[in-house]
């Protein structure tokens, strides 16, 4: 009874010891770094029960580039990567800089411009209904 006890033992000790060997992580993964949020945007929808397309754009505005009054299909997320943009929008301007973000519901008339001296990026995420255009030019 002795000898079954202390194999017992013997075993108990080999798997505890053997879980925690392979719950330890292997050298240099998990220690890893995680991202910094540097900026963040949050638009709250609701949508209908249907297929869309999201898109997700980065585009870069030359000084003194822009696009004329326009409006989308769907909403839209914009948020400055580096640079600045002029929003032209219900008959007001705003200036926003690198981390700053604006939304636009499907139908609003809006336009925009770099009006800096630098190349302005932008981050575009669009929610598409199928078969809507992203962006329709007002005449």
């Amino acid at each position: 009874m002795k000898t079954i006890k202390q194999v017992l033992f013997i075993v108990m000790m080999t798997l505890l010891l053997g879980s925690a060997a392979l719950a330890e992580e292997p050298e240099g993964q998990g220690s890893m770094q995680g991202p910094i949020t540097v900026s963040q945007a949050m638009f709250p929808i609701k949508v209908q029960s249907a297929d869309y397309d999201l898109i997700t754009q980065i585009l870069d505005f030359p000084s003194g580039s822009g696009v004329a009054k326009h409006f989308h299909g769907g909403p839209v997320l914009v948020t400055v990567l580096s640079g600045e943009m002029t929003l032209q929008e219900k008959n007001t301007e705003r200036v926003l800089k690198m981390g700053h973000s604006w939304t636009e519901n499907p139908g609003d008339q809006h336009a925009v411009v770099n009006a800096g001296l630098a190349t302005a990026r932008v981050a575009v995420s669009m929610l598409l209904p199928k078969g809507a255009k992203d962006t329709t030019l007002v005449k």
